[in-house]
């Protein structure tokens, strides 16, 4: 019987594949290298490199001793200098930045060590089990890709019929023995790569293993894990053009502050980013073209991307030394954005503070890499007409509709603009598709790397719900009777009373309230106490409002112990109370606040926030966010993903394996909205007669500013108001101006900001402020609130007890790829349209959509039981009745979890295996249980269905969290179902617990 091991299986295949004629690379056999088992380099390659790149070596061959000595002592230099500054020094050997004087030579001369113009004319050597030595050290290194005699990739493959094996296992090979104890070999590394067979990951030197990612395509299919998928990562990855661009353009060395000094980390590109950038140098390329939309998942690496980007644009030949301007939407963001691209060396990078700045650097031609926001573009008027000038606007969903982009795109008339954003808007006032996508591309969208996909390959992590339940009791006849003595005494009529009635009743009233601050905040700290800090993770508590910032602030303050500290992050106003003084930071010491909470070994744990940083904030570190505000839409789908970003504790080791939100308002129903929204967008076009429409808007403007002839423009502004209200004194005349004038408003509003709009846009704001002048808002509401809404809101405060905060009993709603794929499949995103934007399905819908499924499978004879238990899950959830906030999460859940069962389902019935499908509530429940019967020792005296309880309960918190690829949440899963086993006195180690955890391993 033939033997299965990593050699003659995984291994084997690896090799194969890139040795096949369409990748190029040719295979040698460890023991036919031309190099010592203590040698980096196969020096006769790089002297074959060196002759045929470099005419001066061509010229006289002994010259290539001369450049021996300098890459050895590179190598050499890992003793003292350590890995990534010895990978960095040689990386730019690599890329031909190297310069060198050869004797009896005046000029220093570039030293070029690989082909980049053609990689096929490079000698491309793949080898296996080769062995290299180091002093006492031996190690052997399963694949070895070598470019020209230098060992630029190393792959570990490990046994693919190993339960208790998988690609972690040779990541962390590599990582904690390989590059530990024979660093000289890993000085050249470009990547390294770990398989199984099953599953492919690759990272960088020192890339902690757990944090490696796969390779493949946005636009190949999420393939379950096998062979084929392997080596598809290969062939993508591996091709000697893809290693070559990650060598000269996708690796960067980004240097970072932490408590124990600065740090520099190698950086390597995943692969939509790869995809994203050649799009964008593509469409930059492309005369015809002058705009592009990236719609990347948040926290996949958007500015990262946006580097590589200016990197590769910079290298374009064609573009002739294009201007890159980094476009932001917030002032605070750009001391962030370009010390990131600082910290990855982007060489000629300019930072344009103020408007002056911008100005003169793109009047004077500047060159290079420039970063600055959209505000310093205000009134610029035109300040360069080259079209080599490419603008990257990142969250290009806000502040990209307004007068400041039309300012923007005035000012650089002929240059590409590419919009970057996780969160499209299609609205009627804000479309990100109509002002960066452009109509042939695919839904009008340049590049696209989705939720589901990003949270499957691991490069953002799952986002989990937990709702709680803030109760509370009012003692309404005592506040009735209170009420009405205040309605006695103040003698207020039934308008008045309602007014008073229906701003009490408003949820910040509520929120408000003492008692509930203070029993919202005790659950805060106590759950952060419990579930979160015990893992080195810090917290974001979102408020409803500034107020609420500092109630909080002083509330958990209070609570807080020696080594915990809170504070507030929020935007402060001169005439704010003087208590909130103290957060009234600069914006050099929010950045210091900023960072202190980005350090793991920093005190400050607490950061309260209501809308400053509550987006475009990437903090890592951040495990929980307790909301307490109302959001909706994009800011909500923002906001939870604050904590989707992956972080490993750097004192532990440990993982975290998913986003936290810890809801206090009810946020389940906008939630299933803002999962939605990423496939609400669409090309909202304008007609394509808007000249036309422009030239009926002239003539409308026209017609209404004739009622205010002989009213004079040049005196002051109280003088133009009388004259025009005089005009206005006749009330149908006053009727008339208010019917034209709205009939403008629109025509405007809809155009809005065409640039052809200029020449009327004086005459539309000054008809806006007659308008606004003469028909003021009533004010009488607020006064009477402003006068009496502090008596109403003590009057609640006195009769409202006993707030409660409890948990709501349910599992938290994981919002992972599985999920999303099934609603896919379901139908219950709504597809993107040409011709309009979709809403999101509301609750009814999803139902109405499952129901519709569903009944179909029971039509027609007799229906197979499975899709009969799901019938009766589904009617049993419709009749269910359960508190607002209860049931916005739980229907979510419950209603997840039968779409992703009737999507199995359906997949059975297509096989033709739906009849060993189990008719069970839940069929993981079904399939322990069999195990449990088949494998368990025979007279066993145990309850069966109460040791697949136990069992179910400790592996389904962990479910959809990835923790199979952590070796900590592996090692876990396995020791609590060991304990399990041995409570109920049944075997721990042999065929059931196999079967049990391979099933686990499997389907949880």
């Amino acid at each position: 019987m033939s033997k299965f091991d990593e050699a003659n299986t995984v291994q084997a295949a690896v090799v194969d594949r890139l040795s096949q004629s369409d990748l190029g690379w040719q295979f040698v056999a460890a023991d036919q290298l031309d190099r010592h088992l203590d040698e980096v380099l196969i020096e006769s390659e790089v002297a074959g490199a060196l002759k045929r790149l470099n005419p001066l070596i061509a010229q006289e061959p002994g010259r290539v001793e001369e450049i021996f000595p300098k890459l050895r002592a590179v190598i050499l230099s890992v003793v003292n200098d350590g890995l990534v500054a010895s990978n960095q020094k040689l990386m730019s050997w690599l890329r031909g930045t190297e310069t060198h004087k050869f004797v009896g030579v005046d000029d220093y001369e570039p030293i070029r060590l690989i082909d980049y113009t053609d990689p096929r004319a490079n000698s491309l050597v793949v080898s296996s089990e080769v062995t290299y030595r180091a002093g006492t050290e031996t190690r052997r290194y399963d694949v070895v890709l070598w470019v020209n005699g230098i060992p630029i990739v190393v792959g570990e493959t490990k046994t693919p019929i190993s339960f208790s094996v998988s690609w972690l296992d040779g990541a962390i090979d590599i990582h904690n023995a390989y590059e530990v104890k024979t660093p000289g070999f890993f000085v050249p590394n470009v990547l390294s790569f770990a398989t199984e067979g099953k599953e492919f990951r690759y990272g960088a030197i020192r890339q902690p293993p757990e944090t490696w990612l796969p390779w493949s395509r946005t636009t190949d299919e999420l393939a379950p894990p096998g062979l084929s998928s392997v080596l598809r990562a290969v062939e993508l990855l591996l091709a000697p053009e893809m290693l070559l661009d990650i060598i000269r353009t996708y690796t960067l060395y980004s240097t970072r502050s932490t408590s124990h000094g600065a740090k520099t980390i190698k950086v390597i590109p995943r692969y939509p980013q790869v995809e994203a950038v050649e799009a964008i140098v593509e469409r930059v390329k492309d005369p015809a073209k002058k705009k592009g939309l990236i719609w990347h998942h948040q926290g996949s690496g958007k500015t990262l991307l946006m580097a590589f980007a200016a990197a590769r644009l910079r290298q374009t030949l064609e573009l002739d030394a294009p201007t890159i301007l980094i476009v932001l939407d917030r002032l605070d963001l750009i001391e962030q954005v370009a010390s990131e691209f600082s910290s990855v060396g982007l060489a000629g990078m300019k930072v344009a503070k103020t408007r002056d700045e911008l100005s003169r650097m793109l009047s004077e031609d500047t060159r290079g890499i420039i970063v600055t926001t959209i505000f310093r573009f205000a009134d610029a008027g035109l300040l360069n007409e080259r079209s080599n000038i490419v603008v990257m606007v990142d969250e290009a969903h806000r502040t990209q509709e307004g007068r400041l982009a039309a300012d923007m795109r005035e000012a650089l008339p002929n240059a590409k603009f590419i919009g970057l954003t996780g969160t499209p808007i299609s609205t009627k006032e804000r479309n990100t598709w109509e002002t960066f996508g452009d109509p042939d591309d695919p839904e009008g969208v340049l590049n696209a790397y989705p939720f589901e996909r990003s949270i499957a390959d691991g490069a953002t992590l799952p986002v989990h719900v937990e709702t709680r339940l803030v109760d509370f009791q009012i003692d309404s006849y005592a506040l009735d009777q209170a009420f009405d003595e205040l309605v006695e005494e103040e003698r207020l009529d039934e308008e008045e009373q309602g007014l008073l009635v229906r701003e009490a009743s408003r949820i910040e009233t509520i929120m408000r309230n003492p008692t509930r601050i203070e029993a919202v905040c005790s659950d805060i700290v106590s759950h952060y106490r419990e579930k979160i800090a015990p893992l080195g993770l810090k917290a974001q508590v979102v408020a409803a409002s500034r107020e609420l910032c500092v109630a909080y602030f002083e509330a958990i303050s209070s609570l807080l112990r020696d080594g915990e500290e809170a504070t507030v992050v929020m935007t402060c106003a001169k005439d704010d109370p003087a208590e909130w003084s103290a957060f009234d930071r600069e914006r050099d010491a929010e950045i210091k606040v900023r960072n202190r909470f980005l350090d793991p070994d920093d005190p400050l744990c607490f950061l309260i926030v209501t809308a400053k940083l509550l987006t475009g904030f990437d903090a890592p570190v951040e495990g929980v966010m307790y909301l307490d505000k109302p959001l909706r839409a994009h800011t909500l789908f923002q906001a939870i993903t604050r904590t989707n970003r992956r972080w490993t504790n750097p004192a532990t080791g440990q993982e975290k394996l998913h986003g936290l939100i810890v809801d206090y308002v009810g946020l389940g129903n906008e939630l299933a909205k803002a999962l939605a929204m990423r496939d609400t967008g669409a090309k909202k076009a304008l007609p394509a007669d808007t000249d036309e429409l422009i030239t009926v808007l002239a003539e409308q403007i026209g017609v209404c500013a004739s009622r205010f002839e002989g009213v004079s423009r040049d005196g002051s502004g109280f003088e133009q108001l009388v004259g025009a209200q005089e005009k206005l004194r006749d009330p149908e005349a006053k009727a008339g101006f208010a019917e034209e004038f709205l009939r403008v408003q629109g025509l405007f509003e809809f155009l809005w900001p065409a640039t052809r709009l200029r020449p009327v846009e004086d005459d539309y704001r000054w008809l806006a402020k007659i308008y606004k002048s003469v028909y003021s808002p009533d004010i009488s509401n607020k006064l009477l609130w402003i006068r009496l809404g502090a008596k109403t809101e003590e009057l609640i405060a006195e009769h409202l007890s006993d707030v409660t905060v409890s948990d709501t009993g349910l599992e938290e709603v994981a919002v992972d790829a599985e999920i999303i794929e099934a609603m896919e499949q379901l139908g219950l995103f709504p597809a993107v349209s040409a011709g309009g934007s979709s809403a999101p399905p509301s609750a009814a819908e999803v139902m109405a959509t499952l129901e519709s499924r569903l009944a179909a499978k029971l039509s027609g004879g007799k229906a197979h039981a499975v899709y009969e238990s799901l019938a009766e899950r589904l009617e049993e959830l419709r009749r269910s009745k359960v508190g607002e906030a209860r049931a916005s999460v739980e229907f979510l859940k419950r209603l997840l979890e039968i779409a992703r069962e009737l999507v199995e389902a359906e997949r059975h019935e297509a096989e033709g295996t739906l009849d060993a499908m189990p008719v069970l509530p839940d069929p993981h429940i079904g399939a322990l249980s069999q195990i449990l019967k088949e494998y368990a020792p025979p007279d066993t005296p145990v309850i069966v269905e109460r040791v697949v309880e136990d069992i179910d309960a400790i592996v389904r918190p962990v479910k959809g969290s990835g923790w199979q690829t952590s070796q900590p949440g592996d090692r876990e899963v396995r020791r609590q179902l060991r304990a399990t086993l041995n409570r109920h006195g049944l075997p721990a180690v042999g065929e059931l617990y196999d079967r049990a955890y391979a099933y686990i391993r499997e389907h949880y």
